[in-house]
């Protein structure tokens, strides 16, 4: 009787679906993998029923897709999520949730001018005493700054190996610095073994720093025991002298994990504005009708427990770089943590 009754429910429920038109569908199936899949729901505060009743009314069998993507995009965005994507390639659009988003095209207009500014290195010429010297396919970048501090930085996370050996030769070269500026501005991510393995050169000691919990079930609160991340002293040599880490909302995902490492070390400070917010693994899949989107998977809290998705890292001394700043060649952060050091 019990599998009779179920298989009656499942008739029922794909008549239903084949009654739907195709904007309901790729709506109905976008909110249902979001619904199952997506990790951040309860820390982010989001109602997600809620969000059904607003929207869904919205979409009818004569929702044209340019009004569909428009509908799907301002539901996503209350997730306020950078790692929530959604793209069409016929035509061309792209949808990106996040309040960094909207800080980028508030400040720079465009996406095109963003990422310009976004590939360029956050160090200006005139605050060098040394050339820079770039390593591991041009992802690290140091040089010092005057006879006492020296600088580096690096534009993602990517191979454990290289960048360890990287990040050796950098701490070997500054082992006689007064300290070390690290700086992840525009960075937007990649592995966080990397950033483990970058955090250890600089620890005094064995501290927790992160735990991060997988999905594993359909419920909003359904997740596996956290997996606890340690900073430890790792490499030939640790650099454990004043350290200050450089952070803005470029510095995003993997950076920010890598700030919540730098955190936990006595001698590190952390200066700048607050990181993108965006802390968990992306996952991406399809619609139905071939658009893409992808969603947080997992979560990820600090040594206290503490989540800070859609907040981002805080820093320890807030200083921000104005536009005029930008346009003058001036380097607010920059010059603050060199008087730190100093």
């Amino acid at each position: 009787m019990f599998s009779f009754v179920c298989v009656l429910l499942l008739a029922a429920e794909f008549c239903h679906a084949q009654q739907l038109s195709k904007p309901e569908q790729n709506f109905e199936f976008l909110w249902n993998e979001f619904d199952e899949r997506y990790a951040l729901f309860l820390p982010r505060r989001v109602d997600w029923n809620l969000l059904y009743k607003i929207y869904r009314p919205k979409v009818t069998p004569q929702t044209s897709d340019d009004e569909l993507f428009e509908i799907m995009s301002n539901m996503l965005t209350q997730l306020n999520d950078l790692h929530v994507r959604l793209d069409s390639d016929n035509p061309p659009r792209s949808f990106r949730s996040g309040k960094s988003h909207e800080v980028v095209m508030e400040q720079f207009g465009s996406v095109e001018n963003f990422l310009r500014y976004f590939k360029q290195r956050p160090i200006d010429e005139k605050y060098l005493k040394t050339e820079l010297q770039e390593r591991h396919e041009n992802i690290f970048a140091y040089a010092w700054l005057d006879d006492h501090v020296g600088y580096f930085h690096f534009n993602k996370f990517f191979d454990v190996e290289k960048s360890s050996r990287a990040i050796d030769e950098i701490v070997s070269d500054f082992m006689d610095a007064k300290g070390i500026i690290i700086d992840v501005r525009r960075n937007g991510g990649g592995d966080d073994c990397v950033g483990k393995a970058i955090a250890d050169r600089f620890a005094d000691k064995k501290r927790l720093y992160m735990m991060v919990q997988e999905k594993n079930g359909p419920g909003h609160g359904d997740f596996e025991e956290p997996v606890e991340w340690y900073v430890e002293p790792g490499g030939p040599t640790q650099f454990t002298k004043p350290v200050v880490l450089l952070i803005d909302f470029t510095s995003g995902s993997a950076a920010e994990n890598f700030a919540l490492a730098m955190r936990v070390l006595p001698h590190a400070k952390i200066v700048g504005d607050f990181t993108a917010g965006c802390f968990a693994d992306a996952e991406a899949d399809k619609l139905p009708n071939g658009w893409y989107f992808s969603l947080s998977k997992n979560l990820f809290r600090d040594h206290n427990g503490f989540c800070w998705e859609g907040i981002g890292v805080p820093p320890d001394l807030r200083v921000v770089n104005t536009k005029k700043d930008l346009a003058d060649g001036r380097d607010r952060i920059l010059e603050f943590a060199i008087q730190m050091i100093e």
